[in-house]
């Protein structure tokens, strides 16, 4: 299946996409028929590129906004039935150009033992790098700007305490608080997505905290 981003004004949205369609034969010779879906996730997580649309497989799936010059696309590949997969268009690291990424969102590990599940991602390209604290506790260190493309790591779900929390980012060198989150409840058993975006010139960097649907 082919994934096309084109000129969005969304930042993220979840939709259940048609995987294939089998058709069996009962025993009494009637003909089955069985829609198999995969949950696919789409984050814009691009702060220099403007709205856009995605296409799978060239048809539609965003309100359509905007002009269409291409951002990027993915080659074919395979979308398991009743995986989760989450699109991430983002900014090179201190620059403007967009690529489109195809992220596998693995819940194997995610399991109810009074944790919470997250990963973090860096999506603000101008901003230098950065430390994240959860609960007071810095879990993540020296993250620079889409370094989970390139470091397929990052995009894993990681433990943490559940419970009533807030989430920080710091300036990796002198560990001045960037940006905060208000006072979240992280859900045991849950996993969280969780990215900042924006640019230096427009002041706006914010932190967003999404729960997983699955």
């Amino acid at each position: 299946m082919t994934k096309r981003i084109q000129n969005l004004g969304w930042t993220s949205f979840c939709l259940a996409i048609l995987a294939l369609v089998a058709t069996a034969c009962s025993k009494a010779g009637s003909t089955t028929t069985v829609s198999s879906v995969t949950y696919l996730s789409v984050i814009h997580g691009a702060p220099f590129s403007a709205a856009a649309n995605v296409y799978l497989n060239d048809t539609l799936i965003t309100a359509k906004t905007g002009t269409d010059s291409l951002f990027d696309q993915l080659v074919p590949s395979p979308y398991d039935t009743l995986n989760f997969y989450t699109l991430l268009l983002y900014n090179d690291a201190g620059g403007k150009a967009a690529h489109l990424m195809k992220i596998f969102d693995d819940f194997s590990g995610v399991s109810n033992n009074n944790n919470a599940y997250y990963r973090f991602f860096h999506l603000a390209p101008d901003w230098g790098p950065v430390n994240v604290s959860i609960g007071g506790t810095v879990v993540q260190s020296t993250r620079t700007a889409a370094d989970n493309a390139v470091n397929g790591a990052f995009n894993a779900f990681k433990p943490v305490p559940a419970g009533s929390t807030t989430i920080k980012v710091m300036d990796a060198n002198t560990d001045s608080v960037l940006v905060s989150s208000s006072t979240i409840n992280l859900g045991s058993g849950n996993p969280y997505t969780i990215w900042i975006t924006g640019t230096k010139a427009q002041n706006n960097l914010s932190i967003t905290v999404l729960p997983a649907q699955y």
